[in-house]
């Protein structure tokens, strides 16, 4: 009944903001190109992302059922992220340098190696596909999203603002596909019988599909930019990060602590809900519409003009106040020595779903400010670059919660380990905030405030037009 009348819940808000939404303007409607490009893009990355999608559910279920305990899991989840953080940045370069096309087409490849090492119950092989899957996520997690930037501002000249509905709009669809998924996977492994391998074998078909979809329609319009830079790709990029444009730091430090602790909580939520003894693919299909929730909103907010800097900012409020709270109930289960924590589990398993609503927004903003603040030559590798300490500190947090485990089917009970890395993630997003306010004061200067000029031989009617064209009003 609990899951049952969140999905209801759920159902209800969205339907109420699908009533409350404006159509799009005619102007998006009517350009064919615009339609074009949205369409093929949003085919071939939804292809990629409902295999993913396949395989979140039931990917720690799996390791736990070959008989690894929690550390040997988390080893297992540190691999594919120090393989995130050691290729991701050569994955960045040979995109920036030699097409990101050829790159999205390898993932589906890359990335269905990956799910047929699942089929082997040893240890090592499970280390290689987590290899190969770490390389893949940093392919689908900025690869796409940079064949698609530069098709749409720098070959289709296509406004900017256009950016918001591509985004919003994939992660509707990523929600929904997922909302799929999970029941997919649920009904694979329980109704069918399966062993928890199914989704992961279920996934390569897609894989396959969404690479044959990018080989098929897509095409690679190379910027003149990202031709003539022959430095060394790290220093280069790097370059342009510490020293041309400070304001990256801040983005990076923002997309690198929201997505740590992101990570973060995919690797705890399960064993956290346990005591619940939860279906795995009902309640991730739950996170899913939640997170499909978040974009709704988005989508919303930007509808009503709000602007994406502070939405940003109002998302990373809204994660924080959900894992301060988390973090609240973790430290008085364990220093209090609660018994009984059933109420404690629930009000987590809401908070969660409440963090997924943030995640929902933090995807289409993180991406349009990602379009307009990185230079095109250097937009993958930047990406990768701000995925590299996230990686860092997931797998820093995932080895000093070793040794600590919370005892067997008891969720977070009697176990030092959620408390700290709850602890760790409160600490990381109130950082992650005060870093958004500085930046949203930093992009509003630069992309909403237009400079100040000398009042001496001003043109009054010249300053009429520039107010006219200004979009600092746009709130």
């Amino acid at each position: 009944m609990l899951y049952l009348g969140t999905i209801a819940v759920l159902l209800l808000i969205t339907a109420a903001l699908m009533i409350k939404m404006e159509s799009a303007n005619s102007a998006e409607k009517d350009n064919t190109d615009y339609r074009r490009l949205q369409t093929i893009f949003l085919l071939a990355f939804q292809l990629a992302s409902f295999s993913d999608w396949l395989q979140g559910p039931y990917i720690y279920e799996l390791y736990h059922d070959y008989g690894y305990d929690e550390d040997m899991i988390a080893v297992l989840y540190i691999t594919g992220f120090a393989s995130s953080s050691l290729f991701g940045t050569l994955v960045g370069y040979l995109a920036d340098k030699f097409g990101r096309k050829p790159l999205c087409m390898a993932y589906g490849i890359l990335y269905s190696i990956c799910c047929l090492t699942k089929l082997s119950a040893n240890f090592y092989v499970l280390m290689i596909g987590r290899v190969f899957g770490g390389i893949s996520t940093s392919i689908l997690f900025s690869a796409f999203e940079a064949w698609y930037v530069n098709e749409h501002v720098n070959f289709f000249n296509l406004p900017d603002e256009w950016l918001h509905l591509t985004f919003s709009k994939a992660n509707i669809f990523s929600g929904l596909l997922a909302i799929v998924a999970g029941f997919v996977a649920d009904s694979l492994v329980k109704l069918l019988n399966l062993s928890s391998v199914a989704p992961f074998i279920a996934a390569i078909p897609f894989l396959l599909i969404s690479s044959y979809c990018i080989f098929s329609m897509w095409t690679e319009h190379t910027h003149a930019d990202s031709e003539d830079d022959d430095q060394c790709f790290v220093l280069s990029s790097l370059k342009y990060m510490f020293c041309e444009d400070r304001m990256l730091l801040l983005l990076g430090f923002i997309q690198s602590a929201f997505e740590s602790v992101m990570y973060i909580f995919i690797f705890s939520w399960t064993p956290v809900l346990s005591s619940l003894k939860p279906p795995l693919g009902l309640v991730f299909a739950i996170f899913m519409m939640a997170y499909m929730l978040g974009s709704r909103f988005y989508n919303l907010f930007t509808t009503k003009r709000f602007r994406p800097e502070l939405l940003l900012l109002l998302t990373c409020e809204f994660a924080l106040l959900c894992f301060v709270i988390i973090t609240l109930l973790s430290l008085c289960i364990y220093f209090l020595d609660w018994q009984d924590v059933k109420i404690s589990t629930i009000i987590c398993y809401i908070c969660f779903i409440l963090y997924e609503v943030s995640i929902g927004m933090y995807y289409p903003v993180i991406g349009y400010l990602r379009g307009r603040v990185i230079q095109e030559k250097y937009r993958t590798s930047v990406t990768n670059w701000f995925r590299f300490p996230m990686n860092v500190f997931t797998c820093l947090v995932l080895v000093a919660s070793f040794g600590s485990q919370s005892d067997n089917g008891k969720g977070f009970v009697h176990g030092k380990k959620f408390p700290i890395i709850f602890s760790t993630c409160s600490i990381l997003l109130f950082a992650m905030t005060v870093a958004c306010a500085i930046f949203c004061r930093k992009f509003s200067q630069r992309y909403h405030v237009k400079p100040v000029v000398a009042m001496e031989n001003m043109d009054p009617m010249a300053t009429l037009k520039s107010i006219k064209r200004s979009d600092s009003i746009e709130f």
